[in-house]
């Protein structure tokens, strides 16, 4: 099942910078974008559930600072967790 997601991950990455790179991404649909967001964060928290905190792979050219700044606030925004509340869990994994 491992060689099958890693599989995906790839041609999801090839194709994902092919549509962002051009006008394409107008006509991606907000819930397309937000499947594969929740799939993610879904495989992320299961893993530290399982085996506690990681490190999140990310590469330091992998996000800019704004496309971060987008995601994490939308991801705040749509389970309704101010900065308060994400102190809290900020290092529930610990």
């Amino acid at each position: 099942m491992t060689s099958e997601l890693s599989s995906l991950v790839d041609r999801l990455g090839a194709v994902t910078a092919e549509v962002a790179a051009g006008d394409q991404v107008v006509a991606v649909a907000d819930e397309e974008i937000a499947e594969l967001l929740y799939a993610a964060a879904r495989l992320f928290s299961a893993k530290t559930d399982r085996v506690g905190k990681i490190s999140w792979p990310v590469r330091e050219d992998a996000l800019t600072a704004t496309e971060t700044v987008v995601l994490v606030t939308a991801l705040l925004d749509a389970a309704d967790v101010n900065l308060f509340d994400m102190a809290i869990w900020y290092r529930r994994a610990e």
